[in-house]
């Protein structure tokens, strides 16, 4: 239904420290972890809110002076979310539909914050060297520290305007 994939270059960090860091900050976001070869893993979440199947697939790999980072994000609807979705589709057709269409956004809202959000943990991760990851992301918030997509006037999070 839904998917996003980046591949990210970080400068100075190692392909050893990216790989625990980054399966200790997805099992902190509530994804159940599981290993599929060396550097790789795969993380699963259910987001029962709108029911949406949170899932990820994450391959880390050495280059000159640093690492790659393949990110591979997908949601697919789970089957009570097709189930609460054809219920109210046959009782309530347009409210159904506005409902999607609001959920769908609302999940690809949060999912675009939550890869930006492990961008930037792993451009500010401390190691023997500054990590530098292209592009360039934007600045967290001064209120709470969540990421900022560019367009944002105001943080959705904690209220705060933009600087």
């Amino acid at each position: 239904m839904f998917e996003k994939r980046d591949v990210r270059s970080f400068l100075g960090l190692r392909r050893d420290d990216v790989w625990a860091k980054s399966w200790d900050w997805w099992g902190r976001q509530g994804f159940h972890l599981t290993k599929t070869g060396q550097y790789r893993f795969h993380g699963s979440s259910d987001y029962s809110r709108i029911g949406l199947r949170r899932e990820f697939d994450l391959i880390v790999d050495d280059v000159a002076g640093g690492c790659n980072i393949d990110l591979t994000f997908s949601a697919q609807i789970t089957d009570e979310g097709l189930i609460a979705g054809a219920v109210t589709a046959v009782l309530l057709l347009p409210v159904a539909v506005l409902g999607g269409a609001v959920s769908y956004s609302e999940y690809e809202t949060d999912a675009r914050n939550l890869i930006l959000t492990f961008w930037q943990f792993l451009s500010t991760a401390p190691s023997g060297s500054r990590a530098k990851a292209t592009p360039a992301m934007p600045p967290p918030c001064k209120g709470c520290g969540a990421v900022l997509l560019p367009d944002w006037k105001v943080c959705p999070y904690c209220g705060r305007a933009r600087d």
